[in-house]
């Protein structure tokens, strides 16, 4: 009951600040806004928070911000007292997740622009070399040392959205699903209708598929349909389809994904299903003794997205832990790797 009370006191901070207000309509894009309104008011780039990008501890003479520049959220140029340009690119994530391929298309725009990815999420993968990643308690720091370089008012705001910031990061802490893969039921009440349940769950999901992303496959993690959900996706050679371990709340699902182009050349893609889960072990949960999944409902047998899509799934139980489920999708991997090339023989045979 004390964790309850403690995160209904901070939902209560954070929806009564202006800034939590003013947000609603586009978290990230205010979030960036911001911060450009604050580099063109302060110019103050003399400081830790860009390090790396730039020498902190040369003069600067002229500074301009630009917004969504080549779909990159912040681009910020700046001259220095020798005359020379810095170019440096600024990508903000708060709901969604970093993206490697992202940063590096935006490098490729300018080969001598450094940036910032300053995000909720630690990364899964290794920054691309001219780009650094800051945290959102970096940018509250930087807003704290140059509050004496705005006017009052915009003083004021400051020390709104920074009081703001500071209650979202220990309301995520505090919420944080911990061991457990689902939110305790206290939270879930403390979440219901509020905002940052989406953001909270985009975290979570996010951390789940950054623990999948050592396997050497595609990796993924959103939203679909209602629910967040992350997966890793099987290429099956020899043809341009692909097999999915795709969770979504309380679904285990294994999916194949039959590209456009094989599904002209075959023919009944339920029939194709029916054979590859009797000749392998696609579609199979092993749910006797199983610590992890129960069986579902009844309902009809194959479920599927756009028709191309075919699954079939298990419910996850109740009290399964995070790394529980993490090690059961290591362990799934291995068992459908060894299938694969049966399946591309099934899938080839079919063909037209």
């Amino acid at each position: 009951m004390g964790n309850y009370n403690e995160l209904l006191t901070l939902r209560n901070k954070i929806e009564n600040t202006l800034n939590y207000q003013l947000s609603l309509s586009n978290l990230e894009l205010y979030h960036s806004n911001l911060f450009a309104v604050v580099l063109e008011k302060s110019e103050f780039i003399n400081h830790k928070f860009f390090n790396d990008v730039i020498d902190i501890n040369k003069k600067y003479i002229d500074l301009k911000v630009y917004r969504e520049k080549n779909s990159i959220d912040l681009t910020i140029e700046v001259i220095d007292e020798d005359r020379k340009t810095h170019v440096i690119f600024i990508e903000n994530k708060v709901k969604s997740l970093p993206d490697e391929n992202q940063l590096i298309r935006y490098s490729e725009k300018d080969s001598n622009a450094k940036g910032i990815l300053l995000s909720l999420v630690e990364p899964g993968f290794e920054l691309p070399k001219s780009w650094f990643r800051r945290s959102y308690r970096e940018l509250i720091d930087y807003y704290n040392d140059l509050l004496e370089k705005v006017d009052e008012t915009f003083r004021l705001f400051l020390i709104d959205y920074i009081d703001y910031m500071k209650n979202v990061e220990k309301f995520i802490e505090k919420i944080s699903y911990g061991e457990s893969y689902f939110l305790e039921e206290s939270s879930n009440k403390v979440l219901d209708g509020m905002r940052l349940r989406s953001v909270i769950e985009k975290i979570h999901y996010a951390n789940l598929q950054n623990k999948i992303s050592d396997l050497g496959y595609k990796t993924y993690s959103g939203r679909i349909r209602g629910g967040h959900h992350f997966g890793i996706d099987l290429p099956i050679e020899g043809t341009t389809s692909s097999f999915d371990i795709q969770i979504q709340w309380n679904q285990y699902r294994h999916k194949v994904n039959f590209s456009l182009e094989d599904k002209a050349k075959l023919g009944d893609l339920e029939s194709i299903c029916d054979s590859i889960k009797e000749k392998t072990c696609l579609y199979h949960f092993n749910l006797e003794d199983n610590p992890i999944l129960q069986k579902s409902s009844s309902r009809k047998k194959w479920k599927t997205y756009d028709k191309r899509d075919f699954y079939d799934y298990a419910l996850i139980k109740k009290h399964v832990s995070s790394k529980e489920l993490i090690d059961y999708i290591k362990t799934d991997v291995k068992k459908i790797e060894a299938h694969l090339k049966i399946v591309k023989e099934i899938i080839l045979e079919n063909m037209s």
